[in-house]
C-alpha cells in the first residue's frame, strides 16, 4: 500500500515546490535579471533528497548567467520552501537548464529537412 502512496505523493510535492519557487521568484527575490526567469518543472529523486528545478527564459543567451545567480540565491529559495512546506527533510535544490525547447527545435529542424 505505501508503494502506491509514494507514487502519488511525489507529483504533489513537485507541484507544491514549483508553486512556492515561482512565488518566491516573483514576490521575494528583488533581482531584475531574475525577473525574466520561469521555473518550468521540478523533478524529485525517489528518496526526495534532490529537487532538480528546470529553468527557462525568453532571453536564452543569458541562461548560464541566470543559473549562476539562482545558485547564489539558493538559500532564499530553501528558506521559503522550509517555511511553506511540511517535509521531514528539505531536498537539496539544483537549478538546471530546461532543454525542452532546444529538443523541440532540433526535432522541428529534422522534420523540415525531410520535407525539403
Amino acid at each position: 500500500m505505501s508503494k502506491h502512496r509514494g507514487n502519488f505523493q511525489l507529483p504533489r510535492i513537485e507541484s507544491e515546490i514549483l508553486n512556492i519557487l515561482n512565488h518566491t521568484l516573483k514576490y521575494v527575490i528583488y533581482d531584475e535579471k531574475l525577473r525574466e526567469v520561469s521555473f518550468t518543472y521540478v523533478k524529485l529523486d525517489p528518496g526526495k533528497t534532490f529537487a532538480h528545478i528546470y529553468v527557462d527564459t525568453f532571453h536564452r543567451e543569458n541562461l548560464d548567467k541566470i543559473l549562476v545567480k539562482l545558485n547564489e540565491s539558493k538559500g532564499v529559495f530553501r528558506r521559503e520552501l522550509s517555511q511553506n512546506m511540511q517535509l521531514r527533510k528539505l531536498p537539496e535544490i539544483r537549478f538546471e537548464r530546461d532543454e525542452t525547447i532546444d529538443r523541440n527545435d532540433a526535432i522541428e529542424a529534422i522534420l523540415n529537412q525531410k520535407k525539403n
